[in-house]
């Protein structure tokens, strides 16, 4: 039986599909368009055009067909098929095997019916060997001749190469080295050609071949998707070939989305994480969009995948005077139509009935600093950003906004659905179980008592902010002389909430100590500097603003006194809260905003009152990198006392040729050491760092100083992204789990934890599934569990955040607020900030 892969370019062909939707038809010229499958479940487009035989044929969707004498077509190294003039098509009746074609949804269902019930699952996967030895073919890359590319660069794109060619594993080994699970053939480029390969073992316990272990295994796990149900792009960017959302009126669609992450312990358990989310893919050409809202020039635009054979995404800058068949000097006295002919960058049929249509083109620039080129707006199209789907089809948008927060058990069920149609991976004889994992000898669970552990006023505690808080603050600001200052166009609604503001403070049992009014008048820099040097003498000023997106500010009529306020108070070193007239009625801001300003006014509206093991304090750390360059931009540090109370925070902006190296946390840490013992009178004996994201620097090296010291150094990343998912299993369902829950690894080296969940929001609430933190011991001995439990508790400390956990621990999460205040120029670099001026 004739498949997809006997399909060649323009040549006839019998073969038996079956019709699975209808699709749009990018070409004027065509009658219909389906997605088909054939008998081995390849999928592909079958497109009849208006002069074909079957043009107003009554297909059946679901319905198998035995068409003869279809036209193949190949485009882009795709295989599909056209009608033609002499084509036919016999309805089949259904085999015993169509009948019982596999029922996704209830192949999910008996998976799930083997899981254990009210427990926790992560969104990992195993995969069904170890991996404490692998046994590889290392290579080393030759050149004939000398090349201009960096050798990485070089070694990258030959691995990427040779995956392709061969499907084998295929990864990076350092500078001209790759290995492979097989042996490969010399199938590069010149002038690169491959060694003789040398046979070893990777062994899971070495950090660095754990790491290549990894990457062969992302490959393999690439080459065994479904690429009939699935496009496997990259590795983080696997999209489900039929769209789950449409739009009514065809201009867009959305598909699920999978992102793979291979995971290997030094016991060479592996895993692999899935994430799930939504793409959302554009029917809209340039042309269309034009028509609808005259607003072209401007827009970004993308290259259209399914009639145009190279990917691009650019912005329009204007209409040329030119049309597709017109000549142009640029491209030697061809036309872009003639052009493209030679290059065969569209399909036939499109090229035929653009040259008919023979549109007007239009200048794309792809990069800022480069010149515009030309294009066809029909083979463009719109960039589904979410003003522009808005615009365009407000009803897909609710829906696409609603449906993109998936809660726990359609997030999960998707991951499974998608893992259970992975085949097995090449070369290695192994397969990825569909059955997230729950509690295992790979991953202890357990989850933080969270009962009364927060201390608020005279002792009295409490398990959450917004219950404690009516107990009083734990500790007033020894001054608190507050200067409210307000439009006088919003004097009225100003002082309602003032005086709300005031009864907030007064349940909190935290009065200001004195109070004055400072009305002002929307203008310019000057008339707000005026307004600022009359604040020199107040411990912390409560503003109200209009929104940045004031029609007087865009227009340039009046300043935005948000930044001019910000600035000139940092520069007096006076903590203030900024509030926007449209949220001077909201009762939740009102909350924040109140301990905001307590807390920068040097109070403590709550601490932890126990905190798991023996930190005296914690240094959060954030750096800014420049992506292109790797230059560091600028770093901050956040130190925390253990009972979660911040009590510096310092940041600097690095001037060119500088870095945020060893030595630089090195600085930090002796920095902390003599604060501490400035305020406490002695020592501190137990350090813990907490990095955003990845540590990049040498541990050892940071911990080198210190030997001989007497400190104890807990370096840990604090990464946001990339961690599994946690839900709860009962009920035959998956369902947001209490915060606190954590998972913690064999080797007790990382683990995840969820910091926010129940019982602030769960399903009912639809605001999706929580994400975890994804925690890793870069050095120092403290069990994980008392490491994640400090985590928990850090992300509980948030002053400004009342009514619900925020995601990250104070340590990195105020230290990137430090940073940004900097940035903006609200804070003084390089000094010393005490309080939490930056909330």
């Amino acid at each position: 039986m004739k498949t997809q892969d006997d399909i060649a370019h323009k040549q006839p062909i019998t073969i038996e599909v079956q019709i699975l939707k209808e699709l749009d038809k990018p070409s004027p010229k065509m009658a219909t368009r389906f997605l088909v499958a054939d008998r081995d479940g390849n999928r592909f487009s079958l497109a009849i055009w208006k002069n074909n035989a079957l043009s107003d044929y009554d297909w059946t969707i679901g319905q198998w067909y035995r068409l003869e004498n279809a036209r193949g077509n190949v485009f882009n190294g795709k295989q599909s098929l056209n009608g033609s003039s002499k084509m036919r098509a016999t309805p089949l009746e259904a085999s015993e095997e169509d009948e019982t074609s596999t029922d996704d949804v209830g192949r999910v269902d008996t998976i799930l019916g083997n899981m254990s019930p009210d427990q926790a699952y992560l969104s990992l996967f195993p995969i069904s060997r170890s991996f404490d030895t692998l046994s590889v073919y290392e290579y080393s890359i030759e050149a004939a001749e000398a090349f201009e590319d960096a050798p990485d660069t070089v070694t990258y794109r030959c691995a990427g190469r040779l995956r392709r060619i061969t499907g084998a594993g295929v990864a990076y080994a350092g500078s001209m080295r790759i290995v492979s699970t097989r042996k490969l053939p010399d199938k590069l480029a010149d002038p690169f050609s491959l060694s003789e390969p040398t046979e070893r073992e990777l062994n899971a316990t070495d950090a660095r071949d754990r790491h290549r272990i990894e990457r062969l295994l992302k490959s393999l796990v690439k080459a065994a998707i479904d690429d009939s149900t699935y496009d496997p792009y990259q590795i983080n960017r696997i999209r489900a070939r039929t769209p789950s959302i449409t739009a009514g009126d065809g201009l867009f669609e959305a598909c699920y989305e999978f992102a793979a992450r291979v995971d290997v312990m030094p016991s060479g358990d592996a895993f692999v994480g899935i994430e799930v989310r939504y793409h959302t893919r554009s029917q809209v050409t340039a042309d269309v969009y034009e028509d609808k809202t005259a607003e072209l020039v401007g827009t970004i635009v993308e290259h259209d995948p399914e009639r145009y054979n190279i990917s691009g995404t650019g912005r329009v800058v204007g209409f040329t005077d030119h049309h597709f068949t017109d000549a142009l000097d640029e491209l030697g006295g061809l036309s872009l139509a003639d052009w493209y002919a030679q290059k065969d960058r569209v399909p036939e049929g499109v090229l035929e009935a653009l040259r008919e249509k023979n549109p007007r083109l239009v200048d794309i620039q792809y990069q800022e600093d480069e010149p515009a080129r030309i294009h066809v707006p029909d083979l463009l199209r719109v960039a589904p950003r979410k003003e522009v789907v808005k615009e365009l089809d407000p009803a897909f948008h609710r829906r696409w906004d609603r449906e993109a927060k998936m809660l726990p058990d359609k997030r999960f069920r998707h991951a499974i659905e998608f893992v259970d149609h992975l085949g097995s991976l090449p070369d290695i004889d192994a397969t990825v179980a569909p059955e997230p994992l729950g509690p295992s000898l790979s991953y202890m669970s357990t989850a933080v008592d969270r009962e009364k552990n927060l201390r608020f006023k005279d002792g009295r505690t409490a398990t959450t902010p917004s219950s404690g808080i009516r107990s009083g603050v734990y500790q007033q600001p020894t001054s608190f002389d507050i200067a409210y200052v307000y439009p006088t166009e919003s004097e009225q609604e100003s002082k309602q909430f003032i005086s709300n503001f005031e009864n907030k403070l007064s349940q909190c049992q935290c009065e200001p100590t004195a109070a004055r009014h400072v009305p002002y008048e929307l203008g310019g820099e000057l008339s707000y500097l005026a307004v600022i040097n009359e604040l020199e003498s107040v411990d912390a000023v409560l503003a109200v603003v209009p929104p940045r997106d004031d029609d007087r500010i865009t227009a340039g009529d009046i300043t935005d006194p948000y930044p001019e306020f910000k600035k000139g108070l940092g520069k007096q070193k006076i903590p203030s809260q900024m509030i926007v007239t449209e949220n001077l009625g909201t009762r939740w801001v009102m909350n924040n905003t109140a301990m905001g300003l307590i807390a920068g006014a040097g109070g403590v509206p709550w601490r932890v009152d126990e905190m798991p093991g023996e930190a005296d304090c914690f240094i959060g750390l954030d750096v800014t990198r420049d992506p292109e360059t790797g230059q560091h931009l600028g770093a901050s540090a956040n130190v925390v006392y253990a009972d979660g109370t911040v009590f510096a925070s310092k940041t600097q902006t690095l001037q060119s040729g500088e870095t945020f190296d060893e030595q630089s946390i090195i600085d930090v840490i002796k920095d902390v050491f003599q604060e501490f013992v400035r305020r406490e009178g002695r020592s501190p004996e137990h350090i813990v760092i907490h990095r955003d994201g990845r540590l990049f620097e040498d541990a050892d090296e940071i911990q080198a100083p210190f030997a001989d010291s007497g400190v104890s150094i807990d370096i840990l990343d604090i990464r946001k992204s990339g961690a599994p998912r946690i839900a709860q299993y009962e009920d035959n369902s998956f369902k947001i789990d209490e915060k606190g829950r954590l998972f913690i690894s064999q080797d007790d080296t990382h683990g995840f934890i969820a910091t926010t969940g129940k019982p602030e929001f769960d399903d009912s609430d639809n605001l999706g599934t929580p994400k975890t933190l994804r925690v890793v011991r870069r050095a120092g001995d403290t069990p994980m569990l008392t490491l994640l439990k400090q985590v928990y508790w850090l992300s509980e400390a948030h002053v400004g955040s009342v009514s619900r956990s925020v995601r990250l621990p104070i340590t990195t999460y105020y230290a990137d607020r430090c940073a940004e205040h900097a940035r903006e120029g609200y804070l003084l670099h390089g000094e010393l900030i005490e309080g939490v001026p930056y909330l």
